[in-house]
């Protein structure tokens, strides 16, 4: 309005004068036709500066309006210890205190029985506005409505930060939204105790025929000895049948049920009972019964790397499919709706700041994890991590993927533990896969 009101005025007073010096009727001019130009082309000069200052100081009022200040409460429940907790302590203390009006706390939980916890609470209403956790999480809740569409709430630099593969996991829902933000991400590698595999002349197997292989070296040397252990069954399972190129699932059904699939289950069943495969854990991780030395492999998380006291060597995920896969566990922030505007909002600033690259580099630090978003890889902060976790070296991020975040997945994860077990114990396959299946679609009958 000022810049289009100085425009007029400008206009007016040049017309003004021009008319006044080209008057020839009445009384006589005071001013020349030259100096009438003159005097016009200065009034029009003046008038434009003003509405040079007039935009710019617009523009400035602008610049430095602050910004909206919306207060509420918002929590995080977690399951962080040590050096996790400490930082996220720490985040959120400065992001309070550069965020006036925001009043984000912490809470720890109990480990055991959280993710049912939170459901509970969220569903009662009185739950935790924020949690970092998978995508399959997120999609316990996405019928109910209870998560936040978070594209609609982050700025557009934080959604940006997701490259596509992440992105593809973020709006894998079933009504294609985005609700969850992948912050960090780790995956599967091999571990072996690298003195026994010197000894016996073996290397890393790069397919499971060679896994098996060196198992069978490795018991004939040690018969009290398992060749190879798995921190979590239910991944290599998925693992064995992605590889076989199915799909094995989508929000219509399972189809999983395969003779290719069959085969990979047979393998299993007869390295477990040759002795050369264990899913039966003495301590209360598979890194405890490695480091005790009965068991010499496993596969575990890349980030489980500090917690060995053996020497080791490492490998990555053995292949042999038809395609090759390996599992990307993505962790990321969810945010429960509770239709409190102020709440989402104050949530979704923080997690704005927690993707931040800087800030997020240290997330990764903290929870020793590689990090998802480029930007947080180019911090010198991230670069001086990762090069003290030559583990994170033997992640298949080439060809890492994850279940779609549909409601049936968190059906089809515990079918398929259930499915190892059984195999394990000895269970016919063929009857063992069709029980998983019809798990599944109890499950979803029910729902």
């Amino acid at each position: 309005m000022k810049k289009a009101l100085a425009y007029l005025l400008a206009a007016s007073m040049t017309f003004g004068l021009v008319a006044c010096g080209g008057n020839s009727g009445g009384a006589a001019s005071t001013t020349s036709g030259g100096e009438a130009s003159t005097a016009a082309a200065e009034a029009s000069t003046a008038a434009e500066e003003a509405t040079e200052a007039d935009t710019s100081a617009a523009e400035a009022t602008e610049t430095e309006a602050p910004e909206e200040t919306v207060e509420a409460t918002v929590t995080i429940w977690h399951t962080y210890t040590d050096a996790q907790h400490e930082y996220l302590k720490k985040s959120i203390e400065e992001f309070n205190a550069s965020h006036p009006g925001a009043n984000v706390v912490e809470e720890s939980q109990e480990y055991d029985g959280f993710t049912d916890k939170v459901y509970q609470a969220v569903m009662a209403g009185n739950g935790p506005d924020i949690i970092i956790h998978y995508a399959s999480e997120a999609a316990r809740y996405v019928a109910d409505d209870k998560v936040l569409d978070l594209e609609q709430y982050l700025a557009p630099e934080t959604v940006a930060l997701m490259a596509d593969g992440t992105r593809a996991e973020a709006t894998s829902f079933s009504d294609g939204k985005m609700h969850i933000l992948p912050i960090v991400s780790s995956g599967p590698i091999l571990f072996y105790n690298k003195a026994i595999y010197e000894e016996l002349g073996l290397s890393a197997p790069e397919t499971w025929d060679d896994l098996q292989a060196n198992c069978e070296a490795v018991k004939e040397a040690y018969p009290e000895k398992f060749g190879f252990a798995m921190d979590s069954v239910t991944d290599v399972c998925q693992t064995w049948i992605m590889q076989t190129g199915i799909t094995i699932f989508d929000d219509e059904g399972c189809y999983f049920n395969t003779p290719e699939v069959a085969e990979r289950l047979q393998y299993f069943q007869d390295n477990i009972n040759n002795d050369l495969f264990t899913i039966t854990k003495v301590g209360n991780y598979f890194s405890e019964d490695f480091n005790s030395e009965r068991i010499v492999s496993y596969i575990g998380s890349a980030a489980g790397a500090p917690y060995l006291e053996i020497e080791f060597g490492m490998g990555k995920v053995p292949q042999g499919g038809a395609v090759n896969w390996t599992p990307a566990w993505n962790r990321g922030i969810i945010i429960f709706d509770y239709e409190d505007e102020n709440r989402a909002k104050v949530a979704a600033a923080f997690t704005d700041y927690f993707a931040s690259a800087e800030v997020n580099a240290g997330w990764c630090e903290a929870c020793n994890y590689p990090a998802t978003f480029e930007a947080t890889m180019a911090t010198q902060t991230y670069k001086d991590f990762v090069a003290n976790n030559e583990s994170f070296s033997y992640l298949h991020p080439e060809y890492a993927g994850a279940f779609p975040a549909v409601t049936r997945q968190a059906y089809v994860r515990n079918a398929l533990q259930m499915l190892m077990e059984d195999v394990a114990g000895g269970k016919d396959i063929n009857t063992s896969l069709e029980d998983a299946i019809q798990y599944v679609e109890d499950e979803m009958e029910a729902e």
